[in-house]
């Protein structure tokens, strides 16, 4: 089911269904995201809202709140988001650092600018991990 999960606790020889931790979604952050300038090459908004690699899975994004923004394809151009994402320009541990540091970077701009919304959850250590 894609309610929970399975964890193995050794040397128990037994799984157990933990449920899954539903990541935050919100078109309005993303939209915010999509209007900042590229936080890879610095091109001028408007940009593409990337979600990190880390959580996703089969059918799955992961959480909004590791959203950050690169540019688009353009023609005779790669953008920042396939680059990065589809084409593989870094390897996947070195990825994964500069998608914690983009993100955090999004999430502080983002505070900032004053536009972080109350209704939005502020995001834990654990979460981005």
């Amino acid at each position: 089911p894609r309610e929970v999960v399975l964890r193995r606790d050794p040397p128990a020889t037994m799984c157990v269904p933990l449920p899954k931790q539903q990541p935050w979604r919100s078109e309005d952050y993303r939209r915010l995201v999509a209007l900042m300038d590229c936080i890879h090459c610095k091109k001028g908004a408007p940009s593409q809202c990337a979600h990190s690699d880390e959580g996703k899975g089969l059918g799955l994004k992961s959480d909004d709140r590791g959203c950050y923004a690169l540019c688009a394809d353009e023609p005779g151009r790669r953008g920042c988001h396939t680059l990065i994402g589809s084409l593989g320009l870094f390897p996947r541990d070195q990825r994964r650092l500069l998608e914690t540091k983009y993100a955090a970077a999004t999430r502080a701009r983002i505070k900032s600018d004053g536009q972080w919304r109350k209704e939005w959850p502020e995001i834990t250590e654990e979460q981005t991990a």
